[in-house]
This record gives C-alpha cells, sequence and structure tokens, in this order.
C-alpha cells in the first residue's frame, strides 16, 4: 500500500526513549513490557516557523507486527531485521532479564536503526502502513489487518507448501536446496562452537577478574613483597 503524496524520506525518526509498563495481554493476564518512544519530525517547511514534533509509543510487538506486513505485502525487497529480543550471550555482560537497563538501550538503538533503513528505502518510505505506524498512535493494527496481509500470508504458505509435491521438480533447483540445506547445517555448527569457546573465554576473564582485587589487597600486608604483589595487581587488571 503506497502513496505518492507523502516520503518519510522528508521526516527525521527516532526512538529516543523507552519506559516499563505494565498491562493485560489477549488472555487477559498481566505482563510487563517495555514501550519505546517514536518521535517524527518534518525536515521541510517552507513557512520558516518552527516544526512541532509528533511522538507515540510503541511495543516490541508493533515492530513485529509491521515488519511481518511489510515481509507480505514486498516479497521482492529485503526488509531490514529487528533487534534480538532477549539477551542470548553470556559474554555480552548482559542479563537475560529483558528490562536489564543495558539491554533496553541496546534494542532502542536496534529499533531506531530498523526505522530509519525503512525510511531510507525508495519504496518502503511510501508505504502508507509504515507512516501511519509513525503516526497514528490509536486502531493502528486495526488498519493493517483491514489490508487483509494476515489471509495473503496464509495463502503464500499454501502456495510454497504446493511447491514441495512437483513431480518432476527442476533439478537446478534440488541442488540449490541441498546445497542450501548443508550451508546452514555448517553455520549452525560453527555458531555452537563460537558459542562454547567464549562461553570458556568469559569464565577465564571472570575468574582472573578477581585476581587484582586479591594481589592488592595481600600487597597491603606484606613488607618485602608488597611492591611486586601490588604491581603484579595492576598488571592483572590491565
Amino acid at each position: 500500500m503506497t502513496e505518492s503524496n507523502f516520503s518519510l524520506k522528508k521526516i527525521e525518526i527516532s526512538v529516543s526513549e523507552a519506559e516499563k509498563r505494565t498491562g493485560r495481554n489477549a488472555m487477559n493476564m498481566q505482563e510487563t513490557y517495555t514501550a519505546y518512544l517514536i518521535e517524527t519530525r518534518s525536515v521541510e517547511h517552507s513557512d520558516g516557523q518552527s516544526v512541532l514534533t509528533d511522538s507515540l509509543w510503541r511495543r516490541c510487538s508493533a515492530f513485529e507486527w509491521l515488519r511481518n506486513y511489510l515481509l507480505v505485502y514486498y516479497p521482492h525487497i529485503v526488509v531490514p531485521p529487528l533487534p534480538e529480543k532477549r539477551a542470548e550471550f553470556v559474554w555480552h555482560k548482559l542479563s537475560a532479564d529483558n528490562m536489564d537497563p543495558d539491554f533496553v538501550e541496546r534494542r532502542r538503538i536496534g529499533l531506531e536503526n530498523f526505522l530509519l533503513r525503512l525510511a531510507s528505502h525508495p519504496i518502503l518510505c511510501r508505504d502508507k502502513i509504515f507512516y501511519l505506524f509513525l503516526t497514528q498512535e490509536g486502531n493502528w493494527k486495526e488498519t493493517v489487518n483491514e489490508t487483509g496481509f494476515q489471509l495473503k500470508a496464509d495463502s503464500r504458505l499454501k502456495a510454497l507448501n504446493a511447491t514441495f509435491r512437483v513431480k518432476n521438480p527442476d533439478k537446478r533447483c534440488i541442488e540449490l536446496k541441498h546445497y542450501s540445506d548443508e550451508l546452514q547445517s555448517v553455520i549452525s555448527h560453527l555458531l555452537r562452537v563460537r558459542a562454547r569457546v567464549a562461553d570458556r573465554l568469559y569464565g577465564v576473564y571472570k575468574v582472573h577478574g578477581n585476581y587484582g582485587r586479591v594481589f592488592s589487597e595481600w600487597s597491603a600486608i606484606e613488607k618485602e613483597m608488597g611492591d611486586g604483589l601490588q604491581s603484579a595487581g595492576h598488571h592483572m587488571d590491565v
């Protein structure tokens, strides 16, 4: 759904802050989530007056809703990815808690980059649903549902399943599928190895991180070895 009378290339977009909130989900159960403040400001104005900044709050599920819609309506376009929903690696020194301040800040930056990449795309920047995502705070999901993108996504899945039932598939497609499956397996194995190595390395750093303090305290009670222990503690800290 594109419109020719507006373009998000003429609007400055930022995700300026995050806020922890509590509400009810679709199952009427209380949940805690993070909402992000999106601010937009026009960069083109001919009357010389200052331009007011519009702002609204969106939670992460709304960003996912927007991306799913774009994937369905623009299958020929590589839609930018969203940042991860939770911290998965201990060596990032991020808590597994989704409300961890460091993680929330990193996700805020990722969400802002996601919107900026969409706005810089020559086709996506003119999409009406994307524009309403930035400007219409109420009933936005209802507007997306009216596009029927869910039914279109279901029909695409059915068409995809039908392709696997072809009696005489193209040999090139079969070779490409085997290659992609093998590549996925190799990459998954490399990521698992990387995770194990990083976990061990993080454990070593965590253990050695206390040595500097131990040597410094030890140097305070030693007369002959005090200077050497203090120097060793300093090097361990480095």
